[in-house]
This record gives structure tokens, C-alpha cells and sequence, in this order.
């Protein structure tokens, strides 16, 4: 296996959210190694850059192996050499269980109620994020981080092009290295989307046309509705 089908989401493992996790106190995650024991016993479903199918587990070996090279914290490094470069003031990886300013809480509507109630999502997310995901951050820290990519503050064209292509040769049709790529009526895309209980995220940038969409909430299903809206309105020139 190499760091290439970590990540495009080739490398045959999955995630790292099962039964185990759930049954676990959330507390239990705040650093990489802290989820190391629970993949440890990961299986293959397919031999590394046959097939695609994405994988938590593999982006959370991609953030160890940082920390390997740089024998430093995963954390650390994201601030050092992502969001301090692209001036995402207000984005990182806040611990739920600190007193945090201005931290939004992720709400989902409880199936079945009538009338209509919310439950927040404090103990069904993670208490830390990490390398698969659960950041914080805003729709202006987005679109800097957008513009900070296609300016080269982060990393140079060559790296760009390895990022923003396809690899189908390795069975990822449609996703590079960490990003997903589309070819739209309303261009080529690249960007990102995610999701949890209580909340939706989606960052595109469409490169042809020079538009950058971002969309948070704090609300699950919704950033992707949103999304695809404005793709269409870009479709037709609006």
C-alpha cells in the first residue's frame, strides 16, 4: 500500500467509525494515536488501487504518516502550513470538552416526533477532529483557503495538478489526492463535501469558471442542497 491509494480512498480499508467506536466514551479520541487501537485490526476489502470506496481510516494513517515525517503534531503541522498561510483565522480542530468562542452546535430533527423537536449532536460527534474530518470553520475561511490553493500560497502547480486529476488507473474515476473531481456543465470541479449527524459541509471550486462555493450548517442534508443549486445556476449563466 502507498500514500497515493490513502488518498484516493484506494487502499481497501474503511472507517473507523463502528460499533467499537460507538460503545466508546468520545473523551477517549483527542490525538491521532488515540485512534490508532481501533484500526489496528482493519481488513482489506480490496487489494490497494483496484477499486475505490472511501475511507476514514485511510486519511487518519495519511495524518499519522505527518506526524511520522515531521515528528511533530498533525494539528500542529495543519496550522504551521495550512490555515496560518491561507488566513483561516477562525478554523481548527477545537475540543468540544474546552470552553470554545463562538463554537456552532450541530442539531438533528428526532424521527418520529411530533410536534417536530431537535436533539444536538454533543454526543454523537467527535470531541476532537482530525485527519478524516471533523474541523471547524467558516464560509470565509473556506473561500481563503480556496483562494490561498489557486494563488500557490499552499503548494505549487505541479502539486495542483497531481491534486486536482483523476485517477482511474488505480480504480478513482472521479476523486485525486483528497480532493473530487467532476467535469460539470458548469466546468471542472474540484472540492469536497461532508457530513454528520447534525451537520453538512461543502467547499467547490469551480475552476473553468472561476467561482468558489462554500456552504456550512449546522444541519445534516442541507450544505449539499445548496450546493447543487448554485451548481445549476452557474450551468446557466446566472
Amino acid at each position: 500500500m502507498r500514500i497515493k491509494h490513502l488518498l484516493t480512498h484506494t487502499s481497501g480499508l474503511g472507517s473507523y467509525f463502528t460499533e467499537e467506536w460507538d460503545r466508546s466514551s468520545r473523551g477517549l479520541y483527542h490525538t491521532v494515536d488515540d485512534w490508532k487501537p481501533i484500526v489496528a485490526h482493519e481488513t482489506l476489502a480490496f487489494e490497494p488501487g483496484t477499486s475505490w470506496q472511501y475511507s476514514n481510516t485511510g486519511m487518519l494513517l495519511a495524518g499519522a504518516i505527518i506526524e511520522s515525517v515531521t515528528g511533530g503534531s498533525y494539528y500542529d503541522y495543519i496550522r504551521e502550513h495550512v490555515t496560518g498561510p491561507a488566513g483561516m483565522t477562525d478554523s481548527g480542530f477545537f475540543e468540544t470538552d474546552h470552553v470554545n468562542r463562538n463554537l456552532a452546535v450541530g442539531y438533528e430533527p428526532i424521527e418520529g416526533s411530533d410536534p417536530l423537536e431537535y436533539r444536538n449532536n454533543l454526543y454523537l460527534h467527535v470531541v476532537r477532529g482530525g485527519p478524516a474530518g471533523g474541523g471547524y470553520s467558516t464560509v470565509h475561511d473556506l473561500f481563503r483557503f480556496g483562494q490561498a490553493l489557486r494563488a500557490h500560497k499552499l503548494v505549487g502547480q505541479d502539486s495542483l495538478d497531481q491534486l486536482w486529476r483523476t485517477y482511474p488507473e488505480l480504480g478513482s474515476a472521479t476523486y485525486g489526492l483528497g480532493f473530487g473531481v467532476l467535469q460539470t456543465p458548469a466546468g471542472r470541479v474540484v472540492g469536497h463535501s461532508g457530513g454528520f449527524p447534525g451537520i453538512s459541509a461543502s467547499l467547490n471550486m469551480y475552476l473553468d469558471e472561476g467561482y468558489t462555493i462554500a456552504v456550512l450548517a449546522n444541519l445534516g442534508d442541507v450544505a449539499s442542497m445548496v450546493d447543487e443549486r448554485a451548481r445549476m445556476l452557474i450551468a446557466q449563466g446566472r
